[in-house]
């Protein structure tokens, strides 16, 4: 049998789209697995869900924090094989990559959201799929170039999830709306073409509806926020100070998953970050903390807001995730890090 890494590498590297019984199989676990997450670490919410929250204030476990990944499987891979530092792992006896710590259980490795949609030298290939789109091809070659990328990408983060259901994390970004509804915090997306609703016709055309239906029961049930000792996380810079009540059951309250998902920039609340990791941890010192997002790309590897207590880490020519250190606060000069040393776009 092969090994969990070779099964992984081998859906990245795919050149043909999943096989519907494959993908049925993989979706109705991983929606299962992210449904019944209700843990130490994932309070259940008042409804009976998982609620929106990781707690891991009681885990000494570093992370490895992704920015948003738009349809790039070859970065998951990059990042899988990344060899850490050494002094990253307590007490390591050896060097380990992301995915021999993530094996092991010796790291977190924590997504902030944006499976789908490439955004970066795609615009040709998005214009062309919205001509197919225009004249009901849902598809047609274009849009299949691009949904190879995004189910690859899709099908590999939810096998890390069967695979390592504690030590692997993705949180919920404006971009996880299969369904491009305009309800419940969620808006349909469109930028290039109208992504949102050609990714949908797509899959209905493709797969059917019971693909859809489970694809979105993946996406409902994803939590939104996280905090540990040392850092907050969410998928983009939170709108407003929400509780841990608020957050915890999100999926109540719609005002604040399109808060934790979709804010622009410079339009939050100055004190949202500080205020909210108050909320979840009474007992933080906020200087030594930092709220780590992505959603927004940024020139160079990083960019401060709310007098730097927010770190917006997405950017996409770089490839680059963060390091959380367990035993340190996070520092976004040394602790973010290229993962394949490579600059992908000009």
């Amino acid at each position: 049998m092969q090994s969990q890494l070779k099964q992984i590498e081998e859906i990245l590297n795919k050149t043909s789209l999943p096989l519907y019984d494959d993908l049925f199989n993989l979706t109705n676990s991983v929606s299962t697995i992210l449904e019944n997450e209700k843990t130490e670490y994932r309070p259940q919410a008042k409804s009976g869900e998982a609620g929106s929250l990781l707690n891991f204030l009681q885990d000494d476990l570093p992370l490895v924090i992704v920015p948003d990944i738009h349809a790039r499987p070859f970065f998951i891979g990059k990042i899988l094989n990344y060899t850490l530092p050494e002094d990253f792992i307590p007490l390591a006896r050896k060097e380990y990559t992301v995915f021999e710590a993530l094996k092991h259980k010796k790291i977190r490795l924590i997504c902030l959201g944006d499976a789908l949609h490439t955004e970066y030298q795609t615009k040709e290939r998005w214009q062309a799929a919205m001509a197919e789109f225009s004249i009901g091809l849902y598809t047609g070659p274009f849009m299949s170039e691009e949904m190879l990328l995004g189910m690859n990408t899709i099908c590999a983060l939810m096998k890390l999830k069967e695979f390592f259901p504690g030590n692997f994390h993705f949180l919920k970004g404006n971009h996880e709306n299969i369904m491009n509804k305009n309800t419940g915090g969620d808006f349909s997306f469109l930028k290039f073409a109208q992504e949102g609703a050609m990714v949908r016709e797509f899959i209905h055309d493709y797969y059917g509806d019971d693909i859809l239906y489970l694809l979105s029961c993946v996406e409902n049930a994803m939590p939104l926020a996280v905090i540990t000792k040392w850092v907050a996380l969410s998928h983009a810079e939170p709108e407003d100070s929400y509780s841990l009540e608020e957050i915890i059951n999100a999926r109540a309250y719609p005002s604040v998953i399109s808060g934790l998902t979709w804010t622009a920039n410079d339009t939050a609340r100055e004190t949202s970050c500080s205020e909210i990791i108050k909320n979840l941890n009474p007992q933080a010192d906020i200087k030594d903390y930092a709220y780590i997002a992505g959603h927004r790309p940024v020139k160079g590897n990083y960019n401060l807001r709310q007098k730097g207590l927010f770190i917006q880490i997405h950017n996409p020519a770089k490839e680059n995730v963060a390091l959380v250190y367990n035993n340190r606060k996070f520092n976004p000069q040394s602790d973010i890090v290229n993962v394949s040393n490579e600059v992908i776009y000009e």
